[in-house]
C-alpha cells in the first residue's frame, strides 16, 4: 500500500475512535452520577418505603395533635339517702364544670333497698379532684379507674377526614364543569356517598374528642344495710328468712336423695339379720322342747318273765 494512503487511512481512524471515546466516557460518567445519586439519597435516608413513610406521617401527626387519653372510672358509695346523696353528686359535678349525663334513683321496697344510680362527666384535669370530692358525700367502698391510650385511632380518623374532605373538594369542582347530564348524575351519587362518609368520621371524631376532653364517673349510691352484708328493714329480713328457709328445705331433699339408697340397704341387712336371728331362736326352742319331751317321758319298766 502507498505510504501516503495509509496515513490517511490512519488519520481517518483516529477522528472516529476519538468522538466514540467520549460518548462512552459521558455514558459511563451518566451512569456514575447516577448511581452515586442514588447511594447519597439512600445514605441519607431520602429514599423511603410507602410503609416508613406511612408511619413517619403518623408519628408527626401524633407529636402534633399530642397524646389523647379517655380517663374513666366507677365508684360506690354507702350513704343515709341516697335521693339527697344523688343532688349532692350533681352538685359536685357542675362545681368542677361538668355535668349528669344520666340518672336513676329507687326507692325502697319490700325486696329492696334504696339506691340511687348516675354517670356524670367532668373535664379530664379534674377526674382525680372528683374522686377525692366523693369522700364528703358518703363512704367511698369500692372505686376503680382506667386510661385509655387513644392517639394513634385519633390521628388515623382525622387523617381520613382530611383526605374525604379533598375528594368531596374535587367532586364539588367536577360538578361545577360537568358538560353533560350524564358525567353530573355520576359526580352527583359519588359526591353524597363520599360527604356520608365524611360526615359519618366526623362525628366519630367528635365522639372521642369529647370523650377525651370530658371523664366519665359511673356512681352507685347505696344504704347501708343493718346486718353487716344482710338486709335493711324488716320486710328485706322477711324475705331473706323465708328464703333461707327454702334453700334449706331443697338441701334437706337433695341430702335425703342421696341417703335413701344407702337407707334401704341398710334396712334389708338388718332385717336379714332379725331374720336369722329369729330363725336361729326357734330352731333353738324347737330343740330345748324336744330335749324336754323325751326326758319327761317315763322309763320303760323290766320285761316279763317268759314262761
Amino acid at each position: 500500500m502507498h505510504p501516503r494512503r495509509s496515513l490517511v487511512a490512519l488519520l481517518a481512524a483516529a477522528l472516529l475512535v476519538v468522538p466514540l471515546s467520549a460518548c462512552t466516557s459521558g455514558l459511563a460518567g451518566s451512569d456514575s452520577a447516577a448511581s452515586l445519586d442514588q447511594s447519597t439519597r439512600s445514605s441519607e435516608g431520602v429514599a423511603i418505603s410507602p410503609e416508613g413513610a406511612e408511619m413517619a406521617d403518623q408519628a408527626t401527626e401524633a407529636q402534633r395533635v399530642g397524646q389523647q387519653v379517655i380517663h374513666s372510672g366507677d365508684a360506690t358509695l354507702v350513704v343515709d339517702d341516697p335521693t339527697g346523696a344523688a343532688e349532692e353528686v350533681r352538685d359536685l359535678a357542675e362545681r368542677l364544670g361538668g355535668y349528669v349525663d344520666s340518672q336513676t334513683v329507687s326507692e325502697a321496697g319490700e325486696d329492696s333497698r334504696a339506691r340511687a344510680t348516675l354517670s356524670i362527666r367532668v373535664p379530664a384535669d379534674e377526674f382525680d379532684a372528683a374522686f377525692d370530692a366523693l369522700g364528703e358525700v358518703g363512704e367511698v367502698v369500692n372505686q376503680s379507674r382506667s386510661a385509655t391510650d387513644i392517639t394513634l385511632q385519633y390521628v388515623d380518623l382525622e387523617a381520613r377526614v382530611d383526605a374525604l374532605q379533598g375528594s368531596v373538594d374535587r367532586l364539588t369542582e367536577l360538578m361545577s364543569g360537568a358538560a353533560t347530564t350524564g358525567e353530573l348524575i355520576e359526580a352527583e351519587a359519588a359526591l353524597s356517598q363520599r360527604q356520608q362518609e365524611l360526615d359519618s368520621l366526623r362525628a366519630q371524631l367528635q365522639s372521642l374528642e369529647s370523650q377525651v376532653s370530658y371523664s366519665s364517673i359511673w356512681i352507685s349510691l347505696e344504704t347501708e344495710s343493718v346486718l353487716p352484708g344482710g338486709p335493711s328493714n324488716f320486710w328485706e329480713g322477711l324475705v331473706a328468712g323465708l328464703d333461707s328457709l327454702l334453700k334449706a328445705g331443697a338441701a334437706a331433699l337433695v341430702l335425703f336423695g342421696v341417703l335413701l339408697p344407702w337407707t334401704i340397704l341398710v334396712a334389708a341387712i338388718v332385717l336379714l339379720v332379725l331374720w336369722l336371728v329369729r330363725l336361729g331362736r326357734k330352731r333353738h326352742t324347737l330343740h330345748a322342747s324336744h330335749t324336754e319331751q323325751v326326758q319327761a317321758a317315763p322309763a320303760p319298766g323290766p320285761a316279763a318273765p317268759i314262761e
